[in-house]
């Protein structure tokens, strides 16, 4: 419970300062990134991080709160068969 709660406090922030922060980190950091270029257009990079860095604030979000839970569940019976078997 505390883990989860730490991890959200540690990964919410880390997501936005990625979003609010992309120009600095593409220009300073990471440089342009191909993949990210080639399918999403010039300034790709940017949005790219953009979008890492919402998918890195709501996946902690749903990790603090628990939801992400019923997610792996779900996952583990459908392609493993193993976790909570349904009634």
């Amino acid at each position: 419970m505390v883990g989860r709660i730490i991890f959200g406090i540690i990964g919410i922030p880390i997501g936005i300062a990625l979003m609010v922060y992309a120009h600095k980190v593409v220009d300073g950091f990471t440089g342009p990134i191909p993949f990210a270029e080639k399918y999403l257009g010039g300034g790709g990079s940017y949005s790219f991080l953009r979008l890492l860095g919402a998918f890195i604030s709501i996946l902690s979000m749903l990790i603090m709160f628990g939801v992400a839970n019923f997610i792996y569940d779900a996952i583990a019976v459908t392609l493993v068969g193993i976790g909570k078997q349904p009634k």
